[in-house]
């Protein structure tokens, strides 16, 4: 009867010492006392509840590929300048580039969206593989290969759109971008499959692995080059995608679109529990972190202190960033 004891303590233990338990029972107090105070009536309104929802789909997109890369024990700052690039992209796609192949005739537009997403996340995932080379070939650090592209991305942008708005006049797109059912079902589908690869899979531990230990990973016959590859790959893809989203939801292609956003998929990240230092983290705690983070911030600006939500996401990301990292490496530590 005591070992029986012992082991359902030692099971509640550490069902409560998971990362995910701590987010969920800390998104489950926040919304209480919000609940419990005078926001209630704005906060649980269905606009609000669905326009984060909403916001929660187009940031998550963004911060599952960085995720990947954070655990794989890299860093990804150009999420913002990929998103700009490719609501671009987008944009220039829809009304220039691909109707000239239709030789002046109306394009059919299920195939000028298909096509356009073709091509806008081929090309997020050519950047992360750009961000491979520069640091497998041409052995830089990831802070700064995905720094100089932060800087250069968005220039490309904006010469493309000639630092201009492009107006996108597609329904079918609007859709995929405004619609709340769209976004959320795209992020959801993205997550599952991101959180079974991760988790289930043999590349899964792989990653893993090459964020503990690079030097180890490599000694065992880990493909280190390839891992990194992938790693920036699907953050690439995953920023174009959000781009595509972002896009869709504003009914423009724009250079300025995407400052700061980096700032977001990073917080969501290292909330849900992914170590800058890497090998560790989840899909699962990522998707937490960012609602976390969300519910703060909506619920900041919904108390009657003369402030929008708009105006302290800043504060708050910078504040969540700082007690998240510093909460990891207590708990790295006492581990």
């Amino acid at each position: 009867m005591s070992d029986r004891s012992s082991s359902s303590h030692a099971w509640w233990k550490a069902l409560f010492r998971l990362q995910e338990t701590g987010l969920f029972l800390g998104v489950a107090a926040v919304l209480g006392v919000i609940y419990l105070s005078s926001a209630r009536d704005s906060f649980y309104s269905p606009y609000s509840l669905q326009d984060m929802l909403h916001q929660i789909a187009l940031f998550g997109v963004l911060s599952l590929g960085a995720a990947i890369v954070i655990i794989a024990g890299g860093i990804d700052l150009s999420v913002g300048s990929v998103v700009a690039l490719s609501s671009v992209v987008a944009a220039r796609l829809m009304r220039d580039w691909l109707p000239a192949l239709w030789l002046g005739a109306a394009p059919p537009q299920t195939a000028l969206v298909g096509l356009t997403l073709v091509v806008t996340l081929s090309a997020g995932f050519l950047i992360g593989v750009f961000h491979a080379f520069l640091i497998n070939q041409i052995r830089l650090p990831p802070f700064i290969a995905t720094l100089a592209t932060l800087a250069g991305l968005r220039s490309v942008a904006r010469l493309i759109s000639l630092s201009q708005p492009i107006g996108i006049t597609s329904d079918l797109f609007i859709k995929l971008g405004n619609d709340t059912t769209f976004t959320v079902a795209i992020f959801s589908v993205l997550a599952i499959i991101l959180s079974v690869v991760m988790g289930m899979t043999v590349l899964g531990r792989h990653l893993y692995a090459l964020g503990g230990n690079e030097a180890a990973a490599r000694l065992s016959g880990l493909r280190v080059p390839r891992l990194k590859l992938i790693a920036y790959g699907l953050s690439g893809l995953s920023a174009a995608l959000g781009g595509i989203l972002f896009a869709g939801s504003t009914g423009q292609g724009d250079g300025n679109l995407g400052i700061g956003y980096e700032l977001w998929a990073i917080t969501a990240a290292v909330v849900g529990g992914c170590s800058l230092s890497g090998g560790a983290g989840s899909i699962r705690g990522t998707v937490l972190g960012l609602v976390l983070v969300q519910i703060v911030i909506k619920g900041t600006g919904q108390f009657k202190w003369g402030v929008s939500s708009t105006e302290v996401e800043g504060l708050v990301l910078g504040t969540v960033v700082v007690l998240a990292v510093a909460f990891n490496q207590r708990n790295n530590k006492s581990s």
